[in-house]
């Protein structure tokens, strides 16, 4: 898997819960099992260090014979446990090596010599993550597990994955790229070039915002090269690169190794040992590559690229164009300046988060572009230590402007407000402060992982590790300073660097070209038909007899016996379930109260949901719009956006705004629609939940009167409107798989409105009547809509809100008296209007077939992507019946047995099988990153009767049953425990009773469910997204375009 990297602003890493074990006392106990210079299996600890804000202790050992280094951080209260192995992986060219072997180490190893033992032990253990990822000049391959069996099993299968693998041949030519007839049956038929990262890749380049981004990187940092591959450049990897750079850098001197949790170390360094002592040592060259900015000695350097115009934007060629400004500031691995990248990250957050932050104010709000560029923000790639503003949708004199641009905000804007000691920026500083220390304070069942993934790519470069987890002192440091200097100490950051002439920049722009992904598809055939062309009749049949042998090999029934496996026996039989308690008198007993009573750490979690099926249908594409303007509109009558905003971030933890589509657990027929409110906040803060839920919910405006409403309106949906392809790119199979389901079932037929493409259809239609009508069209048709649901939705009459809480007992008691508060403030607002049963009329309209729906269409969604993506919607049965546990175990089965090697490995698409939706009931045959969907298709159909005839053992039931109990048994949010009830009226004897279920799924069981639901039912649901230019369906399917 490709580790992207886009986003500018990098999450911070979240505290897990701290418990007793946490104290003092309990750090020193820890502290003395770690004697400095104690030799543990050839490991030799070399720094034991207290992190009291993580409350663990992090150990750093090197292991004598290679040298390699080992961090283990000890965390006695989280039994969630993390491994890890990284190696430092340089790219040398851009054909992707990195990548491809990343995933032929996965392919069979010489202990475990299976074909992909990794997807294998996916259905062999309970794990709650595995994974393998490429980052720019690093690989690392982590998984978690809460059972300590199950640890031991992965780490084993992990270690001998990447030291002693297979790389055999036919898995070069299957996962990275090969030539193929496209007919393997027939050697006539034309040659095609087929490899799973290659597809992978094409997909990637599909998305406009990470080829900008791949490009960007490529021209600031050209010595790293392209670690994912350059579709084109990976057709040049031969097999023999592959060899080498394993050879070169999969070795324990090359390597750091992570474990996080509960686990005794020694265990683990044991399990090292025994692979690291067949290795010698090598000398170590750490072989940092250095950005551009080594290699140059102009101030500024411009670099022009051309890149794929966005067809579904409404802007002109012209205006496409898209363009960012990057500043060196320094190399992030010299550790004295980690101080100075902490205040860096503020800094960053201040120019452009928020309605309040000038870049986003004058670059966005004031439409000089609709978005900032994916590389925007602070950014630290290997050395180079960078600030990037970057901007979307420009004119060529724009991207000449925008330097100037930028300055003169910072100058005009950001300066003064910095020397001004009274200036709001103080509120934003303490705002940000705040959130740090409610993160240090909040449970992350992922917690460990989250850690790995903020070390490993500074740790491979050489930064301590240990040094990257003291958050703490640099926070302490920042108050200190901030108490001293205040605003100043940003300022003199902007002047030093940004607004100093002589600090080195890179102006990167891609200018957009009318059909770059058409040529890019008329490269790749171009290239075809030049190899094609030198190959004679002999090479042609050696082509053929290849994919016959690879095709041959991908059939073969695998002896899966070689691999460690949990059995059911580790999966216990009564679930662990959270007990709630209700209170059924609030306001008087006209509504609930659900408490999950818990220590959280100081935290307060409260939430609210009310029914509101009675809003119109007409209404229902405006929901996710009216929902984001809730928090990012012109802000209240009382309070402006850019105040209210502050104050959400420093007095609580958040506040959210969601609608959410409710399946009946009894019918797949039914479904409601709730409206829902969910705050969090220290508990000396937990009264201003309430009072910026009402505030909020009554008193934001919508009015068409106001300019500023009208503007931030504007903003609002022309933001929407951005990237709308590049997320169906990213998530095209979810895409697709809603599309098919509408069809089928009124939930999803609803969520494909709220949230699928039909969504995406409409948000694209606003944008093209805003540019058509201008803001006109927003007064007169958009804010009417937005204020008649406010006021919908504050009817109490209609419906009532309940709540939940969840935190310690007397935090609880206090917070009950603030809910039967609110709920008594907000009972009183009705604006008499009549309601309807909007929703159960649908409903029946659906149910009746009265919508005019084809539940049997076959539709393809045009649109210009390298790749495509499919779906095969069937309808299943209830969450409650034994039917839907069967069905949830038949997917796994169906996916592991049989399609995962014939979408994936034979058709050469990047991931397929079939999933099932116990909530909502929902079958759904699946490909992504497919260069063959319409096979993909018929493949789904052919395997329809395939589990009459399988004759599944135990095993294979025992394999099923423990990837489903991955998901059943996975660690929870605090936040979240006990709140299926409260959401989904599911309880936990309902959840026992399917968990139960699950357990007892018997062989003919399963021939049950096939013959009903896939054999005996002949209405099949079809979507693809892709090109037809390239896919050219028959005249029985309906081709759709996304309408401007």
């Amino acid at each position: 898997m490709l580790r992207a990297n886009l986003k500018h602003l990098r999450s911070g890493v979240q505290r897990r819960f701290a418990s007793a074990a946490s104290s003092l006392a309990s750090q020193q106990a820890l502290l003395s099992k770690y004697p400095i210079g104690l030799n543990l299996h050839g490991f030799v600890i070399e720094n034991v260090q207290p992190i009291p804000e993580f409350s663990l202790v992090a150990v750093l050992l090197k292991h004598q014979q290679s040298g390699s280094e080992h961090l283990h951080l000890d965390s006695p209260s989280d039994i969630n446990n993390v491994f890890s192995i990284a190696f430092k992986t340089n790219p040398p060219d851009a054909t992707g090596v990195p990548h491809i072997l990343e995933h032929t180490t996965l392919c069979g190893s010489y202990k475990y010599p299976v074909r992909d033992p990794f997807f294998k032990m996916t259905n062999r253990s309970l794990s709650n993550f595995m994974n393998a990822m490429t980052g720019h000049d690093f690989t690392f391959y982590p998984f978690a597990t809460t059972n300590a069996k199950d640890f031991q099993n992965l780490m084993d299968v992990y270690l001998s994955s990447v030291f002693e693998p297979l790389l055999t041949y036919e898995d070069f030519i299957q996962e990275g790229w090969r030539l193929e007839n496209k007919d393997i049956k027939d050697s006539k038929s034309d040659l095609e070039f087929k490899g799973v990262v290659y597809n992978e890749m094409k997909g990637q380049n599909s998305n406009s915002s990470y080829y900008f981004y791949i490009k960007y990187l490529e021209s600031i940092y050209p010595s790293l090269n392209n670690s994912g591959g350059d579709p084109a450049k990976i057709l040049n990897l031969e097999y023999e690169d592959l060899l080498d750079f394993h050879t070169k850098n999969y070795h324990p001197s090359n390597s750091k190794t992570f474990t996080y949790g509960s686990l005794p170390l020694i265990n683990h360094l044991q399990s090292l040992n025994k692979y690291f002592s067949i290795f010698g040592a090598r000398i170590k060259n750490l072989d940092v590559k250095q950005p551009l900015f080594k290699d140059i000695t102009e101030k500024k350097t411009n670099i022009d690229v051309e890149g794929p115009l966005d067809s579904a934007s409404g802007k002109s060629l012209e205006e496409q164009y898209k363009s960012s400004i990057t500043w060196n500031l320094g190399d992030p691995l010299d550790s004295s300046r980690q101080y100075e990248l902490f205040k860096w990250k503020i800094l960053s957050s201040l120019l452009f988060d928020g309605h309040n932050a000038p870049l986003y104010q004058d670059l966005i709000e004031n439409e000089f572009g609709d978005d900032f560029s994916a590389n925007s923000g602070l950014d630290t790639t290997t050395a180079l230590f960078s600030f990037t503003v970057g901007v979307n949708n420009l004119t060529v004199e724009k991207v000449e402007a925008l330097e100037s641009k930028i300055v003169s905000i910072l100058k005009e804007k950001a300066l003064p407000e910095f020397e001004n000691p009274t200036s709001s920026y103080g509120n934003r500083v303490n705002a940000i402060l705040h959130q740090l220390e409610l993160n240090f304070k909040k449970h992350k069942p992922d917690f460990g992982l989250g850690l790995l993934n903020s070390i490993v790519p500074s740790w491979v470069n050489g930064l301590d590790p240990v040094q990257s987890l003291r958050i703490e002192p640099i926070i302490e440091q920042f108050k200190a300073d901030y108490a001293s200097n205040g605003l100043k100490v940003f300022a003199d950051l902007l002047t030093d660097t940004i607004l100093n002439p002589d600090t080195q920049r890179v102006q990167f722009t891609m200018k957009p070209i009318e059909r770059f992904n058409e040529k890019l598809a008329e490269e790749e055939e171009a290239t075809l038909k030049t190899r094609v062309e030198k190959l004679s009749d002999e090479d042609k049949e050696i082509i053929h007899k290849r994919s016959l042998n690879l095709s041959a090999k991908q059939a073969e029934e695998q002896d899966t016996e070689v691999l460690p496996t949990l059995t059911l026996s580790d999966i216990p039989t009564q679930g662990t379930y959270y007990p709630v308690v209700y209170n059924n008198d609030i306001s008087g007993g006209k509504t609930s109260l659900q408490k999950r009573v818990v220590d959280t750490n100081g935290l307060v979690y409260a939430a609210a949901t009310k029914d509101i099926s009675y809003l119109p249908t007409k209404y229902y594409k405006y929901i996710s719009l009216f929902t984001s303007c809730l928090t990012n509109l012109a802000g209240t009558s009382a309070t402006p956006i850019h105040e209210l905003e502050t104050k959400i971030q420093e007095k609580t933890g958040g506040i959210s705004f969601n609608t959410r589509i409710v399946n009946d657990p009894f019918d797949i027929s039914k479904a409601s629609l709730q409206f829902s409110l969910s705050g969090m906040a220290l508990r000396s803060n937990t009264t201003n939940i309430y009072d910026l839920w009402k505030e909020i919910l009554t008193e934001t405006k919508f009015d068409g009167s106001d300019e500023l409403v009208v503007s931030k309106l504007s903003t609002l949906i022309k933001n929407m409107g951005q990237n709308q392809y590049d997320n169906i790119a990213d998530r095209g199979h979810s895409y697709a798989a809603g599309s098919s389901s509408s069809r089928l079932l009124p939930s999803k037929y609803i969520s494909d409105i709220i949230s699928g493409l039909s969504q995406v259809q409409f948000v694209l239609e606003l944008n093209s009547n805003l540019e058509k009508q201008g803001k006109e069209y927003l007064i007169k048709e958009v804010l009417p809509v937005l204020k008649e649901i406010q006021d919908l939705l504050n009817d109490n009459n209609a419906s009532k809100y309940k709540y939940r809480l969840v935190g310690d007992e007397e935090s609880i008691n206090e917070n009950e008296v603030l809910i039967e508060k609110f709920d008594d403030s907000i009972s009183t607002l009705n604006h008499n209007k009549s309601h309807t049963e909007e929703l159960q009329n649908l409903l029946v309209s659906f149910n009746s077939n009265k919508l005019g729906l084809n539940s049997s269409a076959k539709t393809l969604i045009d649109l210009p992507f390298q790749v495509s993506y499919s779906s095969l919607a069937k309808s299943g049965a209830s969450y409650a019946s034994k039917d839907g546990a069967a069905l949830q175990v038949l997917s796994q089965l169906y996916t592991f047995k049989h399609l995962h090697s014939i979408i994936r490995e034979a058709n050469g698409a990047y991931g397929g099988g079939l999933t099932y939706d116990g909530l909502s009931g929902l079958l759904n045959f699946y490909s992504y990153r497919d260069p063959n969907p319409l096979k993909s298709v018929k493949a789904f159909e052919d395997s329809f009767p395939y589990g009459l005839s399988a004759n599944w053992t135990e095993k294979d039931l025992q394999e099923a049953k423990l990837r489903i109990f991955q998901s059943v048994d996975a660690p929870t949010n605090i936040s979240s425990q006990g709140s299926t009830e409260f959401y989904d009226g599911i309880t936990n004897e309902m959840r026992q009773e399917r968990r139960e279920n699950f357990l007892n799924i018997t062989g003919q069981d399963l021939n049950d469910v096939v013959d009903k639901y896939l054999v005996g039912n002949d209405v099949n649901s079809i979507t693809v997204i892709g090109d037809n230019a390239n896919l050219q369906v028959s005249d029985d399917w309906e081709v759709q375009k996304l309408k401007l």
